[in-house]
């Protein structure tokens, strides 16, 4: 594992806010900002960077990763990756992140500010204030309580306008083939086929992310479905509207109003479709600004930053694009699971040596033993493998180092983790460690069958010995010795007079010879240093 002390160079491509390159330069990494610089700049800084952070200008291709072999990270400062290669990314083993959860509140008012605009006629009521008149009667407009909303697509944003459009008195319908109605009905919302949203709602917004099924799916079939007296919202992806149809269909008088915050070239050429809604007088719109608030904008920094820092630290992140990960309702069931999996990883083949020869059982319990269980391997083995081989390990192609290895991992699932709400196992041949979240962070609970309660986090010294008087003792004096610093210490053990454990975290790392004379202790099976 890197140290977070010894991060190496991260490369800026792009504006990015100073706080997220704050808390870069304090986990130590050299930040090399290469903003507004020409393309040989970057270049050249790319050639002994470990991480690079772009927004949506840097075309990050199979070329520019060819002049970046140290590259183990790219960091998109949003939510979209179109200008990144995921796939040459994926097959060099970088990870590549986003932020996708950072600019969702930002976007969803949003949302609601282009609705209202729309529905209040406040455009054109600003603009003929500042012309000068004071004339209402033109501008009479529409309220919200009432009317039924159509969301299309009920994820992260779709789920905060759902929640916001109750507070306005609004009935909520959605179209979401991927959400089940479980989740549907805990929000109030009622799913509905696509065709009958359309026909049924007098306002529809679109909150879906842009795919080959999703690319135009409001085109003039679709247009002619939705009520002369509809209203339009896209805060998603201009493509998903294809622009031509829709700038006929209110040329020729559909539709009460237009809301957009995209187009599908932005900015729009002139004489395209894209321009000519833009100017229509029923059309409100805005530059893209559904992410651009200071507060989303800051989010996005210090997100991005900190899952870079991850996986430079060799942690699996929270925002990865093409590593198995969980999302949506799955993703805040699972919590810090993932973290977890990735530090027992890392804690097995430093406690026990044999550990990567056997299959490793993977048991997930309680809350998270429906979960898929890709993501915790993948963590769990971008963990353990750095121990086991010299080749760069990133979630991304662990487990097609693991299959090279030949190591072996099989999941199996148990509803209950008493006394937790949910616990993560990791067994191999006769050893076994587990761990959870709980309110103040990741902990070790298990260790062979000895309960603990130890951080998983720093250094840690792990003792097996009998359990005779004065041990703890001898340990201490000799750690005092030595000058390394006791935060915490635990002592577990089975039998009075049989065998017991030790784990006591320490403030810097221990020496060879000081492991050599606690192991020389009378008494003393075994002790490790552990580093997590």
């Amino acid at each position: 594992m890197v140290e977070e002390s010894k991060l190496g160079r991260v490369v800026v491509a792009e504006p990015f806010d100073e706080r997220g390159l704050e808390v870069l330069r304090q986990a130590g990494a050299e930040v090399i900002s290469v903003v507004g610089k020409p393309r040989e700049a970057l270049h050249n800084a790319l050639r002994e960077a470990r991480g690079l952070i772009v927004r949506s200008e840097t075309r990050v291709d199979r070329a520019l990763l060819q002049v970046a072999p140290r590259l183990e990270v790219v960091a998109r400062a949003g939510v979209g990756v179109d200008a990144i290669d995921v796939d040459a990314a994926t097959n060099a083993g970088i990870v590549v992140v986003n932020t996708p959860a950072a600019n969702t509140l930002a976007a969803t008012e949003q949302t609601f500010a282009l609705l209202l605009a729309a529905m209040r006629n406040i455009p054109q009521a600003h603009a003929s204030v500042h012309a000068g008149a004071w004339d209402r009667k033109p501008f009479i407009g529409y309220e919200l309580a009432g009317k039924t909303l159509g969301i299309v697509g009920l994820g992260r944003i779709g789920s905060g306008v759902a929640a916001r459009a109750a507070a306005f008195g609004m009935t909520v319908i959605a179209y979401d083939p991927f959400i089940p109605a479980s989740r549907a009905g805990a929000l109030g919302v009622e799913l509905m086929e696509f065709d009958a949203l359309l026909e049924r709602a007098d306002v529809v917004t679109l909150h879906v992310p842009l795919t080959p099924q999703t690319r135009g799916m409001i085109d003039a079939r679709a247009l002619a479905r939705m009520r002369a007296s509809a209203v339009l919202v896209n805060c998603a992806r201009g493509a998903v509207i294809d622009a031509d149809a829709l700038l006929a269909h209110v040329n020729a008088g559909g539709l009460r109003a237009v809301a957009i915050d995209v187009v599908p070239e932005e900015p729009p050429p002139p004489g395209s479709a894209s321009a000519g809604l833009l100017v229509h007088p029923r059309v409100v719109a805005t530059p893209h600004l559904g992410g651009s608030t200071f507060e989303a904008l800051e989010r996005i920094a210090l997100e991005l930053a900190h899952d870079v820092v991850r996986v430079l630290g060799g942690r699996p992140a929270s925002g990865a694009v093409n590593v198995p990960a969980l999302s949506g309702a799955d993703a805040e069931r699972a919590g810090g699971f993932v973290d977890v999996a990735f530090r027992l990883g890392c804690l097995m083949p430093q406690l026990f040596d044999e550990a990567l020869h056997h299959e490793i059982a993977v048991v997930l319990q309680g809350e998270i033993h429906e979960l898929d269980a890709q993501p915790f391997i993948s963590a769990l083995l971008a963990g353990a493998l750095p121990f086991v081989t010299d080749r760069r390990v990133t979630p991304v192609n662990a487990l097609t180092l693991a299959q090279a290895l030949g190591v072996r991992t099989a999941v199996t699932r148990e509803r209950g983790a008493e006394p937790f709400r949910a616990r993560i196992v990791i067994a191999a041949g006769e050893h076994r460690v587990a761990g959870t979240v709980l309110p103040h962070g990741s902990r070790i609970v298990e260790l062979d069958g000895f309960e603990v309660d130890a951080i998983a986090e720093g250094t840690m010294l792990v003792t097996r010995h009998r359990d005779i008087p004065g041990m703890v003792g001898r340990i201490g004096t000799i750690l005092g010795d030595a000058a390394v610093n006791i935060s915490t210490m635990q002592v577990a053990r089975g039998e009075r007079g049989g065998d017991a454990m030790m784990v006591l975290e320490v403030d810097r790392d221990v020496d060879r010879s000081v492991v050599e004379a606690i192991a020389a202790c009378e008494g003393m099976r075994s002790v490790r240093v552990v580093r997590l």
